[in-house]
């Protein structure tokens, strides 16, 4: 009976050891949590193209680090959630994306900046079919330009 008592006293101890060390490998060097690891996507913005350098990453923590490369307009970059293949969101009357509307939800968005100009911003991705797209509309020489309706969008998958 004596060995069995000590056989699980050992136990007891073995596991309170194992959880112990679980915790301290999820904490920094100051007891802070540890951070998670981010993902990073550099995506080129260009008349009429959004070009992510991947097209699939893993659910969390996902940094977007968008550079417009113009080379004329100003581009933003938005990211939706959505199971509509990404060149059939709903759009409005002047061919933009609409963000109101039903099956979609705008996760994240860095506002329109310049040509030559890279912004970034990061964004906690669960798992899901995404489309990155741009969504300014202009009016040059009296016709209207949606980006969107221009082909500036491409798909993301963020698995789990």
């Amino acid at each position: 009976m004596p060995h069995r008592k000590l056989a699980l006293m050992t136990a007891s101890l073995l596991a309170t050891a194992a959880l112990t060390v679980q915790v301290a490998m999820a904490q920094d060097a100051e007891g802070s949590p540890a951070a998670m690891p981010v993902t990073e996507v550099d995506v080129t913005l260009q008349e009429f193209a959004v070009l992510p350098d991947v097209t699939s990453v893993p659910a969390g923590a996902v940094t977007f680090n968008a550079t417009n490369i113009g080379p004329m307009d100003p581009h933003e970059l938005v990211v939706v959630r959505t199971d509509l293949p990404p060149g059939e969101l709903p759009t409005r009357e002047d061919g933009s994306f609409d963000e109101d509307a039903e099956g979609v939800a705008v996760i994240g968005e860095i506002e329109e900046f310049d040509p030559g100009l890279t912004q970034s911003m990061t964004l906690d991705l669960e798992p899901g079919s995404y489309v990155l797209l741009c969504n300014l509309v202009e009016e040059e020489d009296g016709e209207v330009e949606a980006h969107y309706a221009l082909g500036m969008w491409v798909g993301l998958e963020v698995t789990g």
